[in-house]
């Protein structure tokens, strides 16, 4: 458990410490980059459960590949998800199902990879989380300095990666490796990326708390069954915590979490967590830079 005691006599003080924590995460983060791009890869795999980190991993990734003049195609798994008639209203008793194999239109993702392989173009869908729909196709053409990125929480799912077998390949993993407590307050791991994606989602999936609650269920039992038995396949792995930020999530988190009403099966579990984040100092997201991965969940500035 990683163990933050803190205390902040005035802003200089929360605004030094943010940006030493980003320091840190900078320095570590162009380790993990540098590494992967001495690699001289032309295929990379980027998983991790969700919001732990992977769109910033690949944004540094993409930089530096390009400064060593390579094309990078980033192709996201997530643009191979069915289309789905479901609307977002929560039904008692009914789980939906975004994260196993079968949410993915896997045959379509099959044929991608083969026509990446033998053909050298391949057209990758573009999918809509508002309206859960597919609403057209990227065309990519791979020359002799292009890098593909494929990302997404089941880059890992063996399914997947097994069609990359006799292809040469690394593997990357990023999550919140470790329960945190501060100043005496006890965060769980799963917390803390479960704050990040209430807040995102409020933001920029238009999803109420209590629907983020809801699919948590679903997207914890999966990641149990697909995801940590299949990490290891990464050679590489990141931690994406950075000390700052249950400071400043406090105020987006505890906001949400306020719509939870008393009748719903998931209040406890609001109350709870808003009763850690009222005991903590609030850091205001104004002293986040706007390169930070903390914009993944927050939004850009």
């Amino acid at each position: 458990m990683k163990h933050i005691n803190i205390s902040f006599k005035n802003e200089e003080d929360k605004k030094s410490f943010v940006q030493e924590c980003e320091k840190n995460f900078h320095n570590y983060l162009k380790e993990i980059s540098d590494t992967v791009v001495g690699k001289n890869t032309d295929i990379v795999l980027l998983s991790g459960p969700t919001c732990s980190g992977k769109t910033t991993l690949a944004n540094k990734i993409i930089h530096d590949f390009t400064k060593k003049g390579k094309d990078v195609k980033v192709i996201s798994i997530d643009d191979f998800f069915m289309e789905r008639n479901d609307s977002r209203t929560v039904e008692e008793g009914k789980k939906i199902d975004y994260d196993s194999i079968e949410a993915l239109d896997f045959q379509l993702l099959k044929c991608c990879i083969g026509d990446l392989y033998k053909n050298g173009e391949i057209d990758v869908p573009i999918y809509d989380f508002v309206s859960q729909k597919r609403v057209g196709f990227n065309h990519y053409k791979i020359e002799k300095d292009t890098v593909v990125l494929f990302e997404g929480i089941q880059a890992v799912y063996p399914e997947i990666t097994a069609l990359f077998e006799g292809y040469d390949y690394i593997g990357i993993f990023t999550n919140v490796e470790e329960d945190v407590c501060v100043n005496g307050v006890h965060f769980s791991r799963d917390d803390i990326r479960l704050s990040r994606r209430i807040v995102r989602d409020r933001k920029f999936r238009g999803a109420s708390a209590d629907f983020s609650l809801y699919l948590w269920e679903t997207v914890r039992e999966n990641e149990d069954k697909n995801i940590y038995p299949n990490k290891n396949i990464c050679k590489i792995q990141m931690n994406s915590f950075l000390d700052y930020e249950l400071f400043v999530i406090k105020k987006y988190i505890i906001e949400v979490l306020s719509d939870v009403e008393p009748s719903s099966r998931f209040y406890p579990k609001a109350f709870e967590m808003c009763e850690k984040y009222k005991s903590l100092d609030e850091i205001s997201f104004d002293y986040v830079p706007g390169n930070s991965l903390y914009t993944e969940f927050l939004g850009k500035k």
